[in-house]
């Protein structure tokens, strides 16, 4: 009995596909056909875009319950060099307004290992509760006339909900 409604959903399926794509010449017909619309261009306005090189404003994320639930960007973030302190990047976090529940967030750094010859990544601990700040170090390999480089990677934190808590979003950046 399962082998035939596996065939029967995989049939019409198919048959669907192939529907849509012998009407879709028809369809393109019919939009050439219509009235054209003229479309005026303005200017492009950066209120409400991030600019400070954070990678974007405010995502979201989950906190596993019992275990570290990981939330990356869709983005990367570059570091920029430095003359002669490593570089840093802050990670701020937050539940939404009304929230009862409680969580613990850590934020990915990088550094260089001179041991290793190669950048590791490390987690530092944002704060638990329902809101926190950190700022982790996010530098490349040391330059030779003093300084550090810069660094490319995709920002990520991770989080979990406190004992006695359930889940919950939460929001980062």
């Amino acid at each position: 009995m399962k082998k035939w409604t596996t065939r029967v959903t995989t049939g019409l399926l198919v048959a669907g596909m192939a529907l849509a794509v012998q009407s879709a010449p028809a369809m393109a017909e019919e939009e050439a056909d219509s009235t054209t619309t003229e479309v005026a261009l303005t200017d492009v306005t950066t209120e409400g875009i991030d600019a400070s090189g954070d990678c974007g404003g405010w995502r979201g994320g989950l906190a596993g319950y019992g275990r570290w639930k990981v939330d990356k960007a869709g983005c990367g973030y570059i570091s920029p060099d430095s003359k002669k302190n490593p570089q840093h990047r802050r990670y701020t976090w937050k539940l939404p307004p009304g929230s009862n529940s409680r969580i613990c967030v850590q934020a990915e750094g990088h550094y260089w290992s001179t041991k290793k010859n190669k950048s590791v990544k490390t987690w530092k601990t944002a704060g638990c509760g329902t809101g926190g700040t950190v700022v982790v170090r996010w530098s490349g390999p040391p330059k030779k006339g003093g300084g550090y480089l810069g660094l490319a990677s995709t920002p990520r934190v991770r989080a979990k909900v406190q004992p006695g808590f359930g889940g919950v979003a939460y929001s980062w950046k």
